[in-house]
């Protein structure tokens, strides 16, 4: 306690002399959507200001608003040729100027010395190619949004078609698809899972994403039918995007909290040449969530990670920006020695995790004559994972190995892609990207915490390759039909397999205020490399596992009620095939739930079919409040060996959101209060019956697989709230916030298991309450 003092004071006392001079400088650039050349001459103006504040690009695209009052602003930018922009909402502090990046879309048709009507399109994502399944997100979405913890990919949760795999994690699942399909994208390079404790509870997510929402610009997330610059994805895709620091001044960042230490802190290299660093660091021990009997599994949780990127641009040789993204995890749990005190097998199993995981790479962007715009990529991803697992004999008199994992994988990635715009209706973009791919697999393992049966399950070590090409041309048809149509290739090395995958869009703005889309998108996705070295007596058996395969269909329709208010529903169709499963029976990789112990012998035997409806109503923020509520009802259904169609263990039938969100501003907008919550209903994980008398004879659950996920849990309700109250000081902010998940404490199933005092097999159940109060100063 005395510690957590001396830290907040240590933080507040700057803060003591306050000041009267209460404005900020907002910055930023304007470029073209397709080529990214810079715009000179752009109009930069502040709606609503007395006097008028507004700027005018310089050669570089570049503008300075200075003066700007505290609270909210809007921007509106126009260029003449292109279509104007309005950019609503922007906050304005005093810890922290705003930087904006602004892109503006050539006008389909010409009208010379014509500046074409703003429109304020919140939800207008980055990429132009993606006319259906997407959506952009802001870092102030992810501290806003209650139940969103900061965290990308809880905040995906709230959008339509999106479920939570499970409250202690922040995997999800996209319109029925298990986890493992989400891929995760960071300055344009494919890197895997960016968890914290990666797969651990479920695969595809983690405790908390690793990088800071300090570091992220507004990025994209796309959940179907994909552009073809997108591969090795079945379910959905995070495209997110690094910050570029303040070229002009120094700025900083520290927060302490329940969960732990954050600080940020960004800059000029060198002014004249707009050169410019960014970093954070984070450190979070978990025990103290023990201490206040909030954790109650009896683990000792700690992380750490280090995101960073370097900005150089030159004055012909393009940008060039050095970027990474690093953390190291631990956790471990102790076996309780008295057989007195156990109630399932994980009270007597003794367990460390260590996890390291990184990626760093440099990325060159060049304009490349007239119209043409080319992106260079080399990045270099690896992660190390091991976990040792003992279980302790029924006399308490000594340990038994149950598992030992040694897994370490890495990626070498060249990319480079060229975008070409050759008129003001037609955008081509082509890429290659190669990737050499590392693994070092040794895991054994016993089988149901047998000791007799521990033996060893793969001990594999190698290389392989995978090469990525795609071409994809943006035209527009006329001023009021946009097509995007795509053609990607993709070699796996390790069995040989080539797919070659068409994608389609179509999106129909039949007025103002109501439009059309349609997506079409072949995917394909190899499995985690660990399954593929699963060996049986000594040899490899799952090496010619081919691709998982889908077709996306979407088609969708938007309604713009007024300025503030969107409804927006799209209704979809997936078709799965060529996922691994086992012959001659029920089990398919299409439920997979951990992957890290995985043994069995595969054959590509299953396939799937997802369908369904999303709708979302969204009120944008405005007038100081904002709501949300997403609503989706899908099935998802698999056929594996056995030939039986059935529920995948994903199909949880329905999800409903609704959040809300309020600002209230005091003393000439210095201080800002807002407040959100939010509630969900979902239906419950499937899951197999119990032969029941087998399993209490063998003391541990036996399941009918031949009624697979035939049942399901119950229905799960929960809410959560975030409050954050901002003070602007002279020269700082400072911001106090609560953030809760399922604040009421409504149970979550976990799973079943045999209870030694009951000898009964009982469904786990916990009240999880995740808090997370914090102090941050901006200065």
């Amino acid at each position: 306690m005395k510690t957590f003092l001396y830290v907040f004071l240590f933080f507040a006392l700057p803060l003591m002399a306050e000041g009267q001079d209460f404005k900020q400088t907002l910055r930023g650039a304007i470029y073209d959507q397709s080529t990214h050349e810079p715009l000179m001459g752009a109009a930069v103006v502040v709606q609503n200001t007395t006097p008028a504040i507004g700027a005018i690009t310089d050669e570089n695209g570049h503008f300075t608003l200075q003066n700007l009052p505290l609270g909210r602003v809007t921007l509106e930018i126009s260029y003449i040729g292109y279509e104007s922009r309005i950019i609503p909402e922007v906050m304005i502090t005093s810890g922290k100027e705003v930087v904006l990046s602004i892109a503006l879309k050539e006008a389909a048709t010409e009208l010379e010395g014509v500046e074409i009507v703003a429109s304020r399109r919140k939800e207008k994502v980055l990429n132009t190619m993606a006319t259906v399944s997407a959506r952009a997100f802001s870092v102030e979405e992810t501290q806003r949004y209650a139940g969103g913890l900061s965290d990308p990919a809880r905040l995906a949760s709230a959008f339509a078609g999106v479920t939570t795999g499970n409250l202690q994690d922040n995997s999800i699942i996209v319109r029925g698809n298990a986890p493992q399909g989400v891929q995760w994208r960071l300055e344009g390079v494919e890197i895997p899972s960016p968890q914290h404790f990666s797969g651990g509870n479920v695969i595809g997510g983690g405790l908390v994403t690793l990088f800071s929402n300090q570091v992220i610009a507004n990025s994209d997330f796309l959940t179907g039918a994909f552009p073809a610059e997108y591969g090795n994805a079945m379910a959905a895709v995070f495209d997110v995007k690094m910050r570029t620091g303040n070229t002009s001044r120094y700025e900083h960042t520290a927060q302490v909290g329940v969960l732990g230490v954050d600080f940020a802190s960004e800059g000029p290299i060198s002014r004249s040449k707009g050169s410019s660093y960014l970093f954070n660091y984070r450190y979070s021990t978990l025990g103290l969530l023990s201490d206040l009997k909030i954790n109650k599994t009896g683990q000792r949780i700690k992380y750490q990670d280090l995101s960073f990127k370097l900005n150089f641009p030159t004055e012909k040789a393009g940008t060039f920006a050095l970027w990474g993204i690093g953390g190291i995890d631990n956790t471990h749990k102790e076996a309780l020695g008295n057989p007195a005190d156990w109630k399932t097998d994980i009270d007597r199993v003794d367990n460390n995790w260590d996890t390291y995981v990184g990626t760093v790479g440099l990325r060159h962007q060049v304009n490349a004559g007239e119209g043409s715009w080319v992106v260079s990529d080399i990045a270099l991803s690896g992660s190390d994972n091991r976990i040792s697992t003992d279980y302790l004999w029924d006399d308490a008199s000594r340990f038994s190995p149950d598992s030992r994992l040694k897994k370490q994988n890495g990626t070498l990635t060249l990319a480079t892609s060229v975008t070409h715009k050759f008129s003001r209706l037609a955008t081509l973009k082509v890429g290659v990207t190669s990737k050499q791919l590392f693994y070092k697999y040794n895991l054994s393992a016993a089988q149901d915490y047998v000791p007799s049966t521990y033996a060893r399950i793969a001990n594999s070590a190698g290389n392989t390759h995978l090469t990525e090409g795609y071409a994809q041309l943006k035209y527009q048809l006329s001023p009021a039909l946009l097509a995007n149509v795509g053609l990607r290739t993709h070699y796996f090395g390790l069995n040989k397999e080539l797919s070659v995958e068409s994608r389609a869009g179509l999106a129909w703005k039949l007025s103002d205020k109501h439009s059309l889309s349609f997506g079409y998108g072949k995917h394909s996705q190899p499995e985690d490399l660990n399954v593929y070295m699963i060996e049986v007596g000594g040899v490899a058996v799952n090496k010619d596992l081919k691709l998982g395969k889908a077709h996306h269909f979407v088609l969708g329709y938007d309604w713009l009620l007024s300025d503030k208010l969107r409804l927006k529903a799209e209704g979809y169709y997936q078709y799965l095939w060529d996922i691994a499963g086992e012959e001659g029976t029920s089990y398919s990789l299409i439920n997979l739930r951990r992957a890290l112990f995985l043994n069995k012998k595969l054959v590509s035997n299953t396939k799937g079919r997802n369908y369904g409806v999303d709708v979302t109503l969204e009120r944008f923020l405005g007038d100081n409040y904002y709501y949300l509520i997403t609503g989706s009802v899908f099935s998802s259904e698999y056929k594996a060996g056995d030939n039986v169609w059935r529920n995948t263990r994903y199909n949880k039938g329905f999800v409903l959101n609704a959040l809300w969100g309020k600002e209230f501003y005091f003393a000439n907008n210095r201080k800002v209060l807002d407040v959100n919550a939010k509630v969900t209903v979902t239906g419950g994980e499937r899951y197999s019956p119990i032969l029941e008398s087998q399993s209490v004879a063998q003391k541990r659950v036996i399941f009918d697989e031949s009624r697979a996920y035939s049942e399901q849990m119950g229905t799960l309700t929960y809410a959560d709230i975030t409050v954050n109250y901002r003070i602007n000081h002279r020269k700082s902010s400072s911001v106090l916030s609560l953030q809760m998940k399922n604040v009421l404490g409504a149970p979550i199933y976990i799973d079943h298991n045999y209870n030694y005092q009951t000898g009964q097999i009982e469904l786990s159940k916990a009240t999880l309450v995740i808090p997370n109060i914090s102090y941050k100063i901006e200065f």
